[in-house]
């Protein structure tokens, strides 16, 4: 009786460890194997490209500014939908499960368009515009080894001949074409620094000619918090209450947004993923861009987590990588496919809104 009790004593501190493990893995890096490296990115789609010629395309919509790396864009759909989505997988070079997640969507899109019913459906009414970077040169960076958290781009903002990884280069997440002079004036090497221009940096100009080209009705922009503050939330843009019509576009893109959270549990936290309930700020970033300059609506996913140590986990091992892209892309499947016999989109701005 007494070896007994002492057995028990002595297993259950490692059976406590083991059932407490998922929630206290850190970040991995360099990168775990199976994380896409730049290098493959090219690769990958293209063999999505021909998996279903009738309804895919590989567009190349612009370059780096730095390193003159291609800025790829994947269309997965029937030319007859009528609605269009924009889905970005990273601004940052250091998010990379936006990456991985919005490639995955697309594989779920190419892969599964004849034999599963529901992505069918969704590809005759969605046409999905894949980019899984606006910033080939930081993800260079990262998914080389280079250094873990390379943020803005590759430019020599500091202007002394050499690229420096950690204070060097631009926000691509502030430079857009939208209350860029509202933002605050950070100096070069800071890592929210703007740019020296509202579109200064040639990966937005891409993607301000690639809206000007496609009429989108929804943009969904894919981010990870470093610092934690922000991880498994959904962001709206910025609000101007006065304009009736843009209200009613942003309530139409907050009950998506609102949909969506619902169906994706959180991966490092209890409940699911919640969305802000205030708009968001007016800076220059790509969510602003599309919803008041291109009447889009649109909205950020923060994906990674803070773990039971308190640590921001945005590299995580690759098999966690794996059960979070899962959740995504089932709550991706269901929420879009809930929205097939709804006017969600497409709220047009009136004379008052310009």
């Amino acid at each position: 009786m007494l070896k007994t009790t002492l057995l028990r004593l002595l297993v259950l501190p490692f059976l406590a460890a083991g059932t407490g493990c998922a929630g206290t893995l850190g970040n991995r890096y360099p990168l775990e194997a199976g994380y896409l490296l730049h290098s493959e990115i090219f690769s990958r789609l293209k063999a999505l490209a021909e998996t279903e010629p009738e309804i895919t395309r590989l567009n190349i919509i612009g370059f780096s500014g730095t390193e003159n790396l291609p800025i790829y864009a994947l269309a997965i759909g029937q030319s007859s939908a009528q609605r269009n989505v924009l889905m970005i997988g990273q601004h940052h070079g250091d998010e990379v499960l936006g990456v991985e997640l919005v490639l995955a969507w697309a594989g779920e899109l190419a892969g599964k368009s004849h034999t599963d019913k529901r992505i069918g459906r969704i590809l005759r009414d969605y046409r999905f515009w894949i980019v899984p970077t606006l910033n080939p040169e930081a993800y260079r960076v990262v998914t080389s080894g280079q250094f873990q958290y390379k943020r803005k781009n590759n430019r020599d903002t500091t202007g002394n001949g050499r690229l420096d990884l950690r204070t060097d280069g631009v926000d691509l997440n502030r430079n857009y074409p939208v209350f860029w002079d509202e933002d605050l004036a950070f100096p070069p090497t800071h890592q929210n620094y703007k740019g020296s221009a509202p579109a200064s940096e040639p990966e937005v100009q891409a993607v301000l000619a690639l809206a000007q080209k496609q009429d989108f009705d929804l943009a969904i922009f894919y981010h990870s918090s470093a610092s934690g503050a922000y991880s498994e939330k959904i962001f709206l843009p910025a609000l101007d209450n006065s304009k009736t019509r843009q209200q009613a576009r942003y309530e139409s893109t907050l009950a998506f947004a609102q949909s969506y959270a619902g169906l994706l549990k959180k991966d490092y936290g209890k409940g699911n993923y919640q969305v802000g309930t205030q708009p968001g700020s007016r800076v220059g970033n790509a969510r602003n861009y599309f919803f008041h300059i291109r009447e889009t609506a649109a909205f950020l996913v923060e994906i990674g987590g803070i773990n039971r140590n308190g640590i921001s986990v945005i590299h995580p091992p690759f098999k966690q990588r794996e059960k979070i892209v899962a959740r995504h892309l089932k709550a991706l499947r269901k929420v879009f496919y809930d929205s097939l016999t709804e006017a969600t989109f497409g709220v047009q701005a009136d004379t008052e809104d310009l």
